[in-house]
């Protein structure tokens, strides 16, 4: 016998306000789907916040950042991500 984990997933309802221009953007970018979109922004927030505590967890405990490491390590993964996007043709290609 197969056994297939459950998809249910239990959800609360939240009433929240918003300006009615957000509103409008909202509807727009999620189309038919705006508990989706409202769903993956809060979590995509959360971990943000999330990260962004453990980031200072790690600066009181090691010390502050070097700058100039950060940097050197920032414009290394913007090369890899660069190199790893596939390229798109040009209008002239």
């Amino acid at each position: 016998m197969v056994s297939y984990p459950s998809r249910i997933t239990v959800v609360a309802k939240l009433s929240v306000s918003l300006p009615d221009q957000l509103v409008q953007d909202l509807r727009e970018a999620a189309h038919d789907n705006v508990s989706a979109f409202v769903t993956a922004a809060v979590r995509h927030e959360l971990d943000r916040r999330r990260l962004s505590a453990f980031v200072d967890d790690l600066a009181d405990e090691l010390g502050p950042v070097d700058e100039a490491e950060v940097a050197r390590y920032s414009e290394l993964f913007a090369s890899t991500v660069t190199a790893a996007m596939p390229q798109r043709k040009t209008a002239s290609g």
